[in-house]
């Protein structure tokens, strides 16, 4: 693989501080921030319509999923008369938005990446109370928010706002291609990246010259807020993102099927990105730029580094409690290495701390609420029942600290048989699947017999066996000896996110460099200039 040259800076907070000798100062930014958030939790939060912040009569509350005792706030929840406001408004909202030179838009979110750059701890713990990540993976996800925001103002404005002179065809013809802004879109992010995804989904849809509807997880209103102070702090105009909360049908769908809504950015499941793709070609066939889960592989070859390979995947597995559509839920093992490997995870897993995610050095914390909890149970009496063998974990914790959250073990299962429903099925928790292999060829096929194709990993001795994976493994975002994380953790610029298959919709990648031009709609231009008058003009087809 070629190395291109980095003319990209990824914001990378926890490893800057350690770099520098200063990661004392980080643990206890963070922990005075967990603090201040706690003394402003709770609290009635309207929706935000054109600059306006508008209440409802009903409203709906978001607990710590740590501690349920534990109020984040209270949230308007809109309906489909509140959608149809935001619409209206975020329309209103275009017409001067798109007009705005691109330098100027550029120069905002610029300006927002360094608004949310002094507020990355205070971003960080909130995010921690509301879903229930540990302090490194909420400082990572609103570092990638960072980078979005930089990357995205940085793309536009490397290609001039997305304007190419295409030239003089002939002498009477000058002609230029316009990358255009297709109108309003609906920004659907998902709970597990609350911040990093809605903001560059936001930013993306935002940044090109649309106007947003954004619609947050229901788990995860408060930090959406946040993140719009931050737009709108930076000079956001008003209107150009409107913030409508809610719960599941009632306010997602009156935006999938609403008549003026352009285009739908989405992170989430199968089934409502699917529902999205219907609704837009029913009405205007305008882009649904979606994300949609993973069962995502991991190979370990009998040549591997063992010790590196145990290290990623149980990161990658059980990082964030599994909450992530590319965490590590399949891993194949060559027969060779299968006894060591499997031994390693599961002494892994089995040393993992659980409990509330604002402590330090509890690599897990909580899921997000009790259906997961419930899917949990479902899944692993479903593997013992198929005579399954639970290495590791499979227990529900609800004791001392964790007595009032929700809280489950690690898990690792082995002896599954190959038909069973738990190798095809997004659970969205701390499950890893482990099976043999003995042939490449068999493996290759289960690793792409799901219809996922969203992440990937190789533990390997052999360049010709990553070359050999990356070519034949029906995936989008692939990586080798990774000893970070084996399906995780993707690098904005640097690791462009992208899913194949039923994991996503349109083959480019969040994060990279074709992912603003799907929010654009190309107009070619030509303009009648004839050098010379006395000439005539080339005869018509």
């Amino acid at each position: 693989m070629t190395t291109p040259a980095m003319t990209y800076q990824n914001e990378q907070t926890r490893l800057t501080y350690e770099r520098d000798g200063r990661l004392d100062e980080y643990h206890e930014a963070y922990e005075a921030a967990v603090e201040a958030v706690r003394e402003d939790l709770g609290g009635t939060f309207p929706l935000r319509i054109g600059g306006e912040d508008v209440m409802t009569d009903e409203t709906f509350t978001v607990r710590n999923p740590g501690d349920r005792d534990e109020v984040i706030g209270s949230f308007a929840f809109g309906e489909a008369d509140e959608v149809d406001r935001a619409v209206a408004a975020a329309r209103e909202a275009f017409e001067s938005w798109r007009r705005r030179p691109y330098g100027e838009r550029v120069e905002i979110f610029q300006d927002a990446a360094d608004v949310m750059r002094d507020r990355k701890f205070e971003l960080s713990a909130l995010l921690t109370l509301e879903n229930g990540k540990n302090r490194n993976e909420a400082m990572a996800d609103v570092d990638e928010a960072i980078d979005f925001l930089d990357f995205y103002s940085q793309q536009l404005d490397e290609n001039d706002g997305f304007v190419d002179d295409t030239g003089r065809p002939n002498r009477w013809e000058s002609t230029e291609s316009v990358l255009r802004p297709y109108g309003v879109f609906g920004v659907i992010p998902p709970f597990n990246f609350p911040v990093a995804i809605t903001t560059g989904m936001t930013a993306g849809a935002v940044v090109t010259g649309n106007a947003a509807v954004l619609k947050p997880a229901k788990r995860t209103p408060r930090v959406a807020h946040a993140i719009l102070e931050v737009l709108e702090d930076a000079g956001l105009p008003d209107g150009v993102v409107n913030l409508v909360t809610g719960k599941g049908s009632a306010t997602g769908q009156p935006i999938l099927d609403h008549p003026d809504v352009d285009g739908i950015a989405f992170t989430g499941s199968r089934s409502v990105g699917m529902a999205a793709k219907r609704s837009m070609l029913e009405k205007n066939a305008g882009p649904v730029i979606a994300e949609l889960g993973g069962k995502n592989p991991t190979v370990v070859t009998e040549t591997a580094d063992v010790e590196a390979a145990v290290e990623g995947v149980w990161k990658g597995a059980f990082s964030f409690c599994g909450q992530k559509c590319s965490a590590t839920s399949r891993l194949f093992v060559h027969e060779s290495v299968y006894d060591e490997v499997l031994e390693g995870i599961v002494e892994a897993a089995e040393a993992i701390e659980v409990g509330p995610a604002e402590v330090e050095g509890h690599f897990m914390g909580p899921v997000i609420e009790a259906d997961a909890v419930e899917t949990y149970r479902e899944a692993v009496e479903a593997a013992d029942e198929a005579g399954a063998t639970i290495a590791a974990g499979g227990e529900v914790l609800d004791d001392g600290d964790r007595a009032n959250g929700h809280y489950v073990r690690p898990t690792v299962i082995a002896d599954l048989p190959e038909d069973h429903w738990i190798w095809g099925e997004e659970l969205f928790l701390p499950v890893l699947a482990v099976d043999s292999y003995a042939d490449w060829d068999a493996m290759i096929e289960r690793v792409n017999e799901v219809e996922y194709g969203l992440t990937g990993g190789i533990f390997t001795g052999e360049e010709g066996d990553w070359e050999r994976f990356f070519d034949e493994a029906e995936i989008g975002t692939v990586y080798a000896n990774r000893r970070v994380s084996s399906t995780t953790g993707a690098l904005v610029q640097a690791q462009p996110f992208v899913g194949w298959k039923m994991s996503g919709t349109t083959g480019k990648a969040a994060g990279g460099k074709y992912y603003l031009q799907q929010f654009l709609r190309e107009q070619s231009r030509t303009v009648w200039s004839p050098e010379d008058e006395t000439r005539d003009p080339p005869a018509t087809k």
